[in-house]
């Protein structure tokens, strides 16, 4: 009895040990549970309540982003790009930015003001998203990739035109920059924008090829290319750029953009609440004039460039161009010069010794009234550019004669007396020298020909013959009208060429340029003028010679002589007597 009694006490009071243990770990547990649950909760709580907390000034700073948002159009051909457009719904693609390399040369540009923001709300979870307004480009539509293939038809004409255009302009460019050195105003500036429309020209050709490429066949449409970067200060005042992509994430009329890396810079500080502020402006197309204004005018220097291709680049005044500058037209013609009130008024020179003067001389050089004169061809200078205009001269004038052109016959009749022995001596005294025919109206231009030819020494080397075109409105109607006019001109070059083997040179005033020669293209596109003008400014043709005075003064000849300056220097002049002489 009482062993067992004593076994019995001894397994009660284990029992009610283990009891009380388990009892003990429950409440540990329970009191665990409690804890957990509380940390949980005020986790939560934290998660709920920390995106509702307003943000600190420096955390508002910190959650805000500037986005650099560009945008152009691309036409494909089977999926394709093969050219980038910066505006589709454009008339003529031509007229704006186009690349058939990279969008990025024709981009349209946003500066966006976004936010950094986490994806979820109640955890971390930014990882380089960025919040923006959608301000998305002009969609592509349905209709427009259905009448693509029209559109390319049409285009393909404004880029034809357009190249046609830029061609024109580039041998304009071409052709002033060899007649012209640095010493010319603006030459480095026309310089310059030869090779962007040089650059251009190029572009165009490429365009135009890619498009003439397209086949009946071929699957054409039309992409949107987006481009976002993402604007990051550093601690050393410079800017990082974070290259961003769309993402598929939209919030109401927001959109998401996230960094290519998926990573949140150090200093960024993310908000789910946080909405993108006030947008600037949307961007505007580029102005048509970059320069300087004054109550609202132009005025002083500025640049002018419309889409169908218009420039001008130099000085205003009152709105108008004034002063010195260069422009282009639709058509691709360059004019260099002088501006007075939206009117060009011509290339105005600095006479300097590096030019290259002439002088052409007559019988009436010699006999003067009833008195007659010889020349001292060893004195031969020129001293005066005469009295006729006003000119910028730089220097005193005392230039040598570096040619000489001599009248030798006119009509079928007049023979220069003077001119075998004026011919021998500008020879002796090495001045390059040619001889010049006066146009008759009242024989034919073949005949006239015949007789320049055989009363004429023509010399291997001399400077190329001369056809002196000067009648009068009258004398024009008498022998039947501009048409006979040029047909007997055209007669007289055609036969002098055939026997010296080089081109005439065709002598004009500036009002038969004006009236007349625009009736004959031919005979501009493809002899050299020699021009009378006497004002102050360069005429606007292309010329070999420029006769702009005729009343200077050449030490040993007596009385008026005409003075003629080369459109060109030493090195242009060279290339003319290389060329363009009798061989």
């Amino acid at each position: 009895m009482h062993s067992y009694s004593g076994a019995y006490r001894r397994t009660a009071g284990h029992h009610q040990k283990e009891m009380k243990k388990e009892r003990n770990d429950y409440r540990g547990r329970r009191q665990a549970a409690r804890t957990i649950a509380v940390l949980l909760f005020v986790i939560f709580a934290a998660a709920v309540i920390r995106p509702l907390l307003p943000m600190t000034d420096s955390q508002q700073q910190r959650n805000q982003v500037y986005v650099d948002h560009s945008w152009a159009y691309a036409l494909t051909v089977n999926g394709k790009p093969v050219l980038y457009l910066q505006d589709i719904t454009a008339a003529d693609w031509s007229s704006r930015p186009f690349s058939t390399t990279s969008d990025s040369l024709v981009c349209s540009h946003r500066m966006q003001q976004g936010v950094w923001t986490d994806r979820w709300m109640l955890i971390p979870s930014c990882r380089g998203r960025i919040r923006l307004p959608d301000t998305a480009p002009h969609a592509v539509t349905d209709s427009m990739s259905r009448t693509a293939k029209e559109c390319v038809e049409k285009q393909k004409e404004y880029y034809g035109q357009r190249l046609r255009i830029l061609t024109h302009a580039t041998m304009e460019t071409d052709d002033y920059l060899t007649v012209h050195n640095v010493t010319d105003e603006g030459y480095n500036t026309i310089a310059t924008y030869a090779t962007y429309i040089l650059e251009w020209k190029k572009m165009t050709a490429r365009a135009l090829a890619a498009l003439q490429q397209i086949e009946e066949t071929d699957s054409v449409g039309f992409i949107i290319t987006q481009h976002f970067h993402a604007l990051m200060p550093t601690d050393s005042a410079t800017t990082d750029t974070l290259a961003c992509h769309l993402t598929a994430l939209k919030r109401g009329h927001d959109i998401t953009v996230q960094t290519n890396d998926k990573k949140t810079p150090r200093n960024a500080f993310a908000h789910y609440l946080s909405k993108p502020g006030e947008q600037p402006p949307a961007p505007q197309p580029p102005s048509e004039y970059d320069g300087e204004y004054s109550n609202g005018k132009r005025e002083g220097h500025g640049i002018l460039s419309l889409p169908d291709g218009t420039y001008y680049n130099g000085m205003w005044a009152d709105d108008m161009r004034n002063g010195f500058g260069f422009a282009i037209d639709t058509l691709g013609n360059l004019r260099v010069g002088e501006w007075k009130d939206d009117r060009f008024q011509g290339e105005r020179l600095t006479y300097t010794s590096d030019r290259i003067y002439g002088i052409d001389i007559s019988r009436y050089q010699h006999d003067i009234g009833k008195k007659h004169y010889a020349i001292n061809w060893s004195k031969v200078r020129i001293a005066h550019l005469g009295n006729k205009s006003s000119k910028r001269i730089s220097g005193t004038v005392d230039y040598p004669v570096s040619f000489c052109y001599i009248k030798s016959t006119e009509g079928t009749t007049i023979h220069n007396k003077y001119f075998a022995s004026d011919y021998s001596s500008a020879k002796k005294y090495g001045i390059r020298t040619g001889a010049y025919h006066f146009f008759s109206t009242k024989s034919g231009g073949t005949a006239q020909a015949n007789y320049f030819l055989k009363s004429t020494y023509l010399r291997k080397g001399d400077l190329p013959p001369v056809l002196d075109v000067e009648p009068s409105a009258s004398q024009i109607r008498a022998m039947g009208g501009t048409a006979v006019l040029f047909s007997n001109i055209r007669a007289w070059l055609r036969v002098v060429e055939q026997r010296c083997g080089v081109k005439p040179i065709l002598y004009v005033g500036q009002t038969f340029v004006n009236k007349y020669l625009v009736d004959a293209p031919d005979i501009k596109r493809d002899y050299q003028v020699w021009i009378a003008r006497y004002g102050e400014f360069k005429p606007d043709v292309k010329l070999a010679i420029w006769q702009l005075c005729p009343d200077g003064r050449v030490s040993g000849i007596h009385g008026a002589v005409d003075i003629n300056v080369f459109n060109g220097y030493g090195d242009q002049f060279d290339e003319f007597l290389e060329n363009s002489c009798i061989p």
